[in-house]
């Protein structure tokens, strides 16, 4: 079951407005208050369980700026494709329930099939009804379309969390403890127990080996955990925790602090579904859509990249619908920028009015996302890619140049003397994030592993703000360059006789190094540094003669990275 779009049409923040899902997985951004959580409450008003839908009411639905005399309805139309294998179950019930033949031989051509349901609520509810179409044909009798909704409620084809309300386990009063029986029943009670959790322990690997076959092809880059902390006489169900976590990373699912009980149920949820779809059972093999609210919560930001991937890896490899609303940008999707929805609010005289979905296009979509997140000013500028990198690894260097020599540093034909970072380089381009603590200790937790570079001449400016953050000399920042004038920079690791060359062949922008007018100097630095680099790779070598500097760095950086080849 997915959803393919949601009308919404005088329903609280929206007045007219259609949603459009285009793939499994669909994230909902904008800032608070901008009708993201009214686009979830529609949804399941039309499709959730009893327990998870807010009873609609037009007095408190309809939009407070609009005039309730204008006796206009509220409309929830929700447009839903029904896969022939994954949502068997409920294709079979609509055909036997609305077939119009007597002729109980005749056969039914199991196909993809399109379902809407619209809920149309008005001041005066006799007046309020519900229609239901199956393959552009509309349902008449209100017999029939209270069945078939009672038939998806009672399949509770949505699972909802919201991620910011995490409920408490059920737990039974106890009645008395182990330790109060005698010697002689406490010894028997627990040789059961040890033989019980012996059994459960069984259980649980073969439950583990079936989670794993469950994510298909994505073995490849995630592993499976299920632990089961042992049999709990005060639990009337047995607890196990699950976890999914890339292979070699080093933060595992399971050590990210609260925000695991969360995560666990969403997987839990997500694996269920799978199993829901693969059951022998067809009569009951429908596919449950995944909604989430803010699954971010209470994890830093590392978590948050790392399980906005694993979200978007299962919806697309186990082709189940998730959609989560968010205020994170790493739960964004990268590969399919036309299934992140942009929520706004209008503002007329200063009064906010309904909401709307920007449209997002082109190579800037990120754009009105950073907006809405606040991802704004110069020193988010230079570091957008960063933040939405895919890697875990990155490194952080001043300038594009200084990428170019790292990258020819980490050259295989280099042998063991080469840099062993596996991870992306990205240019900041100036100090700005530098000169924020906050923003450096931010963007420290968003990767596993994140090491900054930066010129010998420059670190008097920005040590004090290292330090506020935590970063650690020769660990988590390095600095480049050799301490005497001249050579306190990238350059100054190059060998003399390629520096020698370009001033004796440029020798107006060595003078031009001199000029009183800065942006003179600059352009002069910045030519020859294109100059200096043009030149080192004109007949490079890939030996001492011209990595002698490098080497040491690469030396020094090895011993603290210790990543892979």
């Amino acid at each position: 079951m997915k959803i393919k779009d949601i009308h919404l049409k005088n329903f609280r923040s929206f007045e007219d407005c259609i949603i459009e899902f285009e793939d499994f997985y669909t994230a909902i951004c904008g800032k608070n208050n901008s009708g993201k959580s009214n686009i979830i409450r529609a949804i399941l008003n039309v499709l959730g369980p009893v327990s998870n839908r807010h009873r609609l009411n037009y007095h408190t639905d309809f939009p407070v700026w609009k005039p309730k005399a204008s006796k206009e309805s509220i409309e929830l139309t929700v447009r839903i494709q029904l896969d022939c294998k994954a949502d068997i179950g409920l294709i079979k019930f609509l055909q036997v329930f609305l077939k119009d033949s007597k002729d109980d031989k005749e056969e039914f051509e199991i196909k993809d099939t399109q379902l809407i349901i619209k809920i149309i609520l008005n001041t005066n509810p006799k007046d309020s009804s519900t229609e239901i179409t199956v393959e552009n044909k509309s349902v008449s009798d209100k017999y029939k379309v209270g069945e078939i909704l009672r038939r998806i409620h009672f399949a509770q084809v949505i699972v909802f969390h919201n991620s910011t309300q995490p409920q408490s386990p059920f737990r039974r009063t106890n009645h008395g403890q182990l330790e109060n029986l005698s010697t002689k029943a406490k010894e028997s009670i627990e040789g059961k127990v040890n033989q019980i959790n012996k059994e459960l322990s069984k259980a649980i690997q073969k439950h583990k080996s079936e989670l794993q076959e469950l994510i298909g092809r994505l073995q490849e880059k995630y592993e499976v955990g299920l632990t089961f902390s042992g049999f709990d006489m005060d639990y009337e169900r047995i607890p196990y925790e699950i976890s999914l976590g890339e292979k070699n990373f080093e933060l595992p699912l399971d050590e990210w602090g609260s925000g695991t009980k969360n995560r666990t149920l969403i997987l839990s949820s997500i694996f269920n579904a799978k199993n829901l779809i693969d059951q022998d059972d067809e009569s009951n093999k429908i596919t449950p859509i995944v909604i989430i609210e803010e699954p971010e919560s209470f994890l830093h930001p590392s978590a948050q990249s790392e399980f906005g991937r694993i979200l978007q890896d299962l919806s697309k490899e186990l082709e189940i619908q998730v959609i989560a609303t968010t205020h994170s940008p790493y739960l964004l999707s990268h590969h399919n920028p036309k299934s992140n929805i942009l929520v706004k609010r209008n503002i007329q005289r200063n009064k906010i009015r309904e909401s709307k979905i920007e449209e997002i296009e082109g190579a800037n979509w990120r754009e009105p996302f950073e907006l809405a997140l606040g991802m704004v000013g110069p020193e988010f500028e230079t570091l957008k890619e960063a933040f939405f990198s895919q890697e875990n690894n990155i490194m952080l260097l001043e300038g594009s140049i200084d990428i170019e020599y790292f990258n020819l540093l980490r050259d295989k034909k280099h042998g063991e003397k080469r840099l062993k970072f596996s991870g992306e380089l990205y240019p900041y381009g100036g100090f700005g994030f530098l000169n924020n603590p906050v923003l450096l200790k931010f963007i420290k937790e968003r990767f596993n592993k994140l090491v900054v570079t930066l010129d010998l001449d420059a670190i008097s400016n920005v040590k004090q703000n290292f330090e506020k953050a935590g970063y650690i000399k020769d660990s988590d920042y390095f600095v480049i360059g050799l301490d005497k004038p001249g050579y306190r920079c990238v350059e100054g690791l190059l060998p003399d006789f390629i520096k020698t060359k370009v001033n004796n062949d440029n020798p107006e922008l060595v003078f031009g190094l001199q000029s009183e007018n800065q942006i003179e100097r600059k352009s002069a630095k910045d030519k020859l540094k294109a100059l200096y680099l043009e030149e080192f790779k004109k007949d490079l070598k890939y030996d001492e003669s011209y990595f002698s500097e490098f080497y040491k760095l690469a030396e020094k950086m090895n011993k603290k990275l210790n990543n892979a080849t």
